[in-house]
């Protein structure tokens, strides 16, 4: 009885040993396992994984070392994003010529812009028709490169629309401004441009008739009447009709003598506080008061967007359409869910995405795992 179990003792014994030491060109023994030995170079030694050996797997302090890195590039975009945002609420102008130059000016235009880390941890901002695009293959580059393009087109058509469109505003808003400043519900400015707004309310105090128009720069401006060169555009006749009435309706205010009906609207314009100016009719010479409302004054030119169509046709195109009208910094990629490129806001978890270096588990890495997991 005590021989059968030393027996089967020594069997089992013999069995271990030999499973430990066997040496099978699939998986390996455990001993050549830890050991690195074996002829399957798919197989890495757990000491040598541990221990940080050349290889696919990484040592812990490598592992940790690269979530720092991590971490850190991490920190820089949601820094960027932020600065990018400082930039479009106006509370942050960059100044030289550094990165945040270079974005800010990308995104004031409307261009796709990225930014990344150099290989010295600096960050850099490029506009990314002129960066690498060495993530992407030869087709996809050619199609973000047309794309690119086509938003900078966009982009112009845009803002000269939004141009429009403010100068439209202006010359809505400036009657109302007059307005309430001269009725006491809304304080003066102490300076505007081209002082609009102090000589127009100087005007309405005096009863003197004058048009609200733009300069060459799109900025408010005012036009005392006596001393409009459009005057000059008129028959010698009508010229001097029109100025006359130019140059007697504040005593007529003044005094309220007023008796024609050109005459009696602009003192009712004079007691409201709303500003005005004459007008006399090509055809028939009668003159009339008009309040400069936004109906009156504003260009026929004006009155439409110079481009109605902007070319966001495509789903990316209306995509950074959205952004260059928001102010906000963007780019193309590709969506890997659905294979399509887009466009998408520079946010520091898509500028992460973006920069971030596609990486295919390894066998290797595969079977250190599986290792490891026999320890757990």
């Amino acid at each position: 009885m005590v021989s059968s179990v030393s027996s089967a003792n020594s069997s089992t014994a013999l069995g271990l040993t030999t499973l430990l030491q066997q040496s099978n060109t699939t998986s390996g023994g455990l001993f050549g396992t830890l050991a690195g030995g074996g002829n399957n170079n798919n197989n890495q030694a757990l000491f040598g994984v541990l221990g940080g050996s050349s290889g696919t797997p990484q040592s812990v302090s490598t592992i940790l070392n690269q979530q720092k890195v991590t971490s850190s590039e991490n920190n820089i975009y949601s820094n960027a994003a932020q600065v990018l945002a400082a930039i479009k609420a106006g509370t942050y102008t960059p100044t030289g010529a550094g990165w945040q130059a270079t974005a800010g000016y990308a995104q004031a235009q409307g261009t796709p812009v990225v930014i990344s880390i150099d290989s010295k941890g600096q960050v850099q901002a490029q506009n990314q028709s002129q960066s690498s695009l060495s993530q992407f293959n030869p087709q996809l580059q050619n199609q973000i490169l047309q794309l690119d393009s086509q938003a900078t087109q966009m982009a112009q058509k845009i803002q000269a629309n939004a141009t429009n469109a403010s100068w439209v505003a202006k010359l809505a808003g400036a009657e109302s401004d007059l307005n309430a400043v001269y009725n006491g519900n809304l304080a003066p400015q102490t300076t505007t441009t081209n002082n609009w707004e102090q000589e127009g309310l100087l005007y309405m105090q005096s009863g003197m008739p004058f048009k609200i128009s733009l300069d060459a720069n799109g900025n408010l401006q005012v036009q005392n009447q006596a001393t409009d060169p459009a005057l000059a555009d008129l028959p010698i006749t009508q010229q001097a009709q029109l100025s006359a009435a130019i140059n007697s309706i504040p005593q007529t205010i003044q005094d309220g003598s007023g008796n024609q009906p050109w005459q009696l609207q602009a003192e009712s314009y004079a007691s409201q506080g709303i500003p005005f100016y004459l007008s006399i009719d090509p055809t028939t010479s009668i003159i009339s008061a008009n309040e400069n409302s936004a109906a009156n004054i504003t260009p026929s030119f004006l009155t439409t967007p110079p481009y109605p169509n902007i070319g966001d046709n495509s789903p990316a195109l209306k995509q950074a359409a959205t952004f260059i009208q928001a102010g906000e910094a963007y780019f193309f990629t590709v969506d890997h869910k659905t294979g399509q490129i887009g466009a998408v806001q520079a946010t520091a978890q898509n500028l992460e995405t973006y920069n971030k270096p596609s990486t295919t588990a390894t066998a290797a890495s595969t079977q250190a795992s599986s290792i490891l997991s026999l320890f757990a």
